[in-house]
């Protein structure tokens, strides 16, 4: 009787570590956004008292897009990826990315999230993302507004928007979000820059 009680037993503990394998999902993956301009050599060496300075903020994005899920479009509903989160709140990461294209497309300026303790003329750039939907399949979108507050008096605050689409293919759902987003946030990027005074 005893010997059929570890037989059971055994094969009740095979079924369930069969099962419990059966039912482990793959392991997370984290994300960020990146891009050719990011292997681009940041400058280094002192910085001239006379070069402009601009400080951007924290980009601005709606409530539910601002965290670490990765996030698709179903009609009104929204998808979270089971296995893929970015690495930083979706808001650090597109404000990381928009000041390296900005540096890269505008190297005579000094572009920081934080100014240099004393300078004075300081420019500011606040960028408000009212809206980033990328569909499970279709065109995503990105609908941006930013301003530009100038270092000198004499020149007027300006206020920009853009709408941009893109279309990447599907290579995965979680490669889709990244590509997209990535390929989102550098129009939005080259759109602002050719926005800025020079």
């Amino acid at each position: 009787m005893s010997g059929e009680r570890k037989k059971l037993s055994l094969v009740a503990g095979l079924v369930l570590s069969v099962s419990l394998t059966a039912c482990s999902s793959p392991p997370l993956r984290l994300y960020t956004l990146d891009g050719p301009a990011t292997t681009v050599p940041a400058p280094s060496g002192p910085l001239a008292q006379t070069a402009p300075i601009l400080e951007i903020s924290r980009v601005s994005l709606p409530d539910y897009l601002d965290s670490q899920d990765l996030l698709t479009r179903n009609g009104n509903a929204l998808e979270r990826s089971p296995n893929g989160r970015w690495a930083e709140r979706l808001s650090n990461g597109i404000t990381d990315l928009i000041m390296v294209r900005l540096g890269a497309a505008r190297p005579d300026v000094f572009v920081t999230e934080q100014a240099p303790t004393g300078s004075t003329s300081t420019s500011r750039l606040r960028i408000a993302i009212t809206r980033l939907d990328i569909p499970t399949s279709g065109q995503a979108s990105l609908k941006a507004n930013w301003t530009y507050i100038s270092g000198d008096d004499h020149i007027p605050t300006r206020t920009d928007r853009t709408h941009v689409t893109s279309s990447i293919t599907d290579n995965g759902a979680d490669a889709k979000v990244v590509q997209t987003t990535n390929d989102l946030i550098n129009q939005l990027s080259k759109v602002i820059a050719s926005s800025l005074p020079r």
